[in-house]
């Protein structure tokens, strides 16, 4: 086995109950890097329980083994092939994409923050998106939980642009949303199988 960086669920995952807490008290700087690359980790491990089982082809296509050339080594390229392989859907890459956006202002920018003016419309496009997708994510949830949602969004929605807190919450909250709802598609995940000589319908 030649996976060298860390696995999303047995290494950084926190468990459901403990999403808020592990990283409420990141900066601003650290969130949006840190979780950006927890949803990339998230994502490469559940395209890598999706091909066809492999090891060490798998590890090498994803980048899993530290290589710097692997075709599917970066965030982009695996939100893509997520979608490709049906494990999110369209409206969950637009919202991986903003959030890999917004780390790439601050990963790449020394004076920057959530009111910045490259930052600031990726937070409002990041809120939009998130509005109409929570619905579809927590429609599991207790109505009471899926109202208190609606009444955060909208109170952070008053404060985006304006203060900094606005655009981490949102921040915050969509990544622990996304991590509860990439954990519970982990075990929905089938692996492809081999298809070369059979129909395939």
């Amino acid at each position: 086995m030649t996976w060298k960086i860390e696995r999303w669920l047995s290494d950084v995952f926190p468990g459901e109950a403990g999403l808020f807490s592990a990283y409420s008290t990141l900066s601003d700087r650290e969130l949006a890097i840190v979780a950006a690359g927890v949803l990339d980790l998230a994502l490469a491990e559940l395209i890598a329980n999706r091909l066809i089982n492999i090891p060490k082809e798998c590890e090498a296509f994803l980048g899993l083994d530290e290589s710097g050339d692997a075709p599917a080594g970066n965030s982009g390229a695996r939100i893509q092939l997520a979608l490709l392989l049906g494990i999110i859907r369209i409206e969950d890459a637009r919202i991986l994409r903003v959030i890999k956006n917004i780390r790439n202002r601050f990963a790449h920018r020394v004076n920057v923050d959530f009111l910045h003016p490259t930052v600031r419309p990726l937070i409002r496009n990041l809120y939009t998106l998130w509005y109409d997708r929570s619905e579809f994510i927590l429609r599991s949830a207790p109505q009471s939980a899926r109202d208190a949602q609606i009444r955060g969004l909208r109170e952070i929605e008053k404060k985006i642009g304006l203060v900094p807190q606005a655009g981490a919450g949102l921040l915050l909250a969509v990544f622990a949303i996304y991590q509860a709802y990439l954990y519970r598609l982990n075990d929905r995940i089938e692996r492809i199988q081999y298809v070369v000589g059979r129909k395939v319908s």
